[in-house]
């Protein structure tokens, strides 16, 4: 019995011992932390470029039309006293063709029309001894009195120019200089006179009688407007005309300009090719100036040239490329989002990290000197670089080589002239523009991001005009990723 006893209580230390066993196990459990960060990133992708053709280069085609008006004459004079002539109105329209080999310098050639228009101006007495009277068969000195004698002379001409012409411009001018200089090979296409008043006294001496004769059927005072000499064809040859132009160019859309100058131009060779007669009557009707055929063909008339000098008002059309359409490659930048799993023995503090960004000083210093010529503006309608834009690249690249790791953006702008997706596509060109420099010159590409505002963002500088000083491109060092163009 006493070892039943001791058998049981035996059997129940081991089991009170074993149960004190199983509460001590130690167990170890392993936890994750998940973290979900975003990483900037980027994707290689193509993008179609339409590239508008630069307005401001000069060279090319030209069509130009003008307008002409001032004084002129047939250029010649008429020997005595008191004869004289006298110019008048003029008029020239003029259309041709031009191209210009570089932005300064080109030639063209067309077709002109003008008038050149004189007024002759007759007086005095004319006088022829010994004449003889059929009627009366007598000798006599017919004397002519001219009081009034005034005709119009009008020649129009077809020209051929051709001219070497010359355009500049400086940079911060908004009009052009145009000037030009040629010859034309001219041609007559109608060449007419008409006597606007002509009155004539005749008598006649008779020395047999000592006798003054002032009125008879031959003699008295005569009005000539209406009668078949009042009027007829000049003889006019061809000429070789020397013209020259000069004047300014102001725009007004990318390919008009309106041009305000004056004009000159001048026979080089005689005109009149009519065989010179003198002033007289036909001897057999005794009817004065019988024969006449214009105070151009009066051997008084000296060598004609033609010559004409005025104002001129008229359009150059330049012609301008259509926009070029192609494909590119780019960088679309985004941020993505990135996990990291951390394992870690349970405990019950649970360490919170937060993501922040560290700039470091040297890229605050870029960021400072790129601010000194983060601005860089362009002509009118124009993305093209002037040497002051270079200048200022220049010296942001020398910045941004001191911190290769830093990152810039670029960001393009237009005036408020033309339309929103012209400005948008002129922007993004000219963004495009300095970031070209800015790679051809040791920038590493991917440090780059690009975007074309428009006209949507103004300027508030106001070193510049309105307008002009919206036309630039803004370069600024990225601080923060979330500064980021997207």
């Amino acid at each position: 019995m006493r070892n039943r006893w001791l058998f049981l209580l035996t059997a129940l230390c081991v089991s009170i011992a074993l149960q004190a066993y199983n509460d001590t196990i130690i167990r170890h459990f392993t936890d994750t932390v998940t973290t979900i960060t975003m990483v900037p990133d980027s994707t290689l992708k193509q993008r179609e470029v339409i590239t508008p053709a630069d307005s401001t280069d000069r060279k090319g085609h030209y069509i130009q039309a003008h307008v002409g008006l001032g004084y002129g004459s047939l250029g010649y004079e008429l020997q005595g006293t008191p004869n004289y002539v006298n110019g008048s109105f003029s008029a020239l329209l003029q259309a041709q063709y031009a191209y210009f080999f570089t932005p300064n310098w080109g030639i063209g050639a067309g077709l002109w029309f003008t008038n050149y228009t004189s007024h002759a101006h007759i007086g005095g007495s004319y006088q022829w001894l010994d004449q003889t009277d059929t009627d009366l068969e007598q000798h006599y000195d017919h004397t002519s009195n001219v009081h009034i004698w005034r005709e119009r002379e009008t020649i129009h001409n077809i020209g051929i120019p051709i001219s070497a012409q010359f355009q500049y411009k400086k940079e911060e001018w908004n009009t052009r200089i145009f000037a030009a200089v040629g010859i034309a090979p001219a041609f007559t296409v109608s060449k007419r006179y008409k006597v606007l008043d002509g009155q004539v006294a005749h008598e006649g001496y008779y020395p047999a009688w000592n006798l003054t004769l002032t009125d008879m059927h031959e003699f008295g005072l005569i009005d000539y407007t209406n009668q078949p000499c009042a009027k007829g064809k000049l003889e006019v040859r061809p000429q070789v005309d020397l013209f020259a132009d000069f004047g300014a160019l102001m725009p007004m859309t990318r390919q008009i300009e309106l041009f305000l100058g004056g004009y000159f131009n001048v026979s080089m060779n005689d005109a009149n090719s009519s065989t010179k007669q003198a002033l007289g009557w036909k001897d057999d009707t005794f009817t004065f100036m019988n024969e006449y055929q214009g105070a151009y063909k009066l051997d008084l008339a000296s060598a004609s040239h033609p010559w004409e000098v005025g104002v001129k008002v008229g359009v150059h059309w330049h012609y301008v490329p259509a926009p070029k359409h192609e494909m590119e490659d780019y960088f679309e930048y985004f941020q993505r989002p990135d996990t990291v799993v951390r394992y870690f023995d349970r405990a019950d503090t649970t360490i919170t990290e937060y993501p922040d960004t560290l700039v470091e000083q040297p890229i605050i210093e870029v960021a400072k000197e790129v601010e000194k010529f983060n601005k860089i503006y362009f002509a009118f309608d124009s993305y093209r670089l002037t040497n002051k834009a270079k200048n200022y690249l220049n010296s942001i690249v020398e910045a941004l080589n001191k911190v290769p790791e830093a990152k810039i953006s670029i960001e393009g702008h237009a005036s408020s002239e033309g339309g929103s997706d012209y400005n948008d596509i002129l922007s993004a060109n000219r963004a495009k523009a300095v970031a070209d420099y800015l790679i051809e010159h040791g920038v590493d590409r991917n440090r780059i991001v690009t975007e074309g505002y428009g006209s949507r963002i103004p300027n508030d500088e106001i070193e510049y005009e309105e307008l002009s000083r919206d036309r630039r491109v803004e370069v600024k060092v990225v601080l923060d990723e979330n500064d980021i163009i997207k």
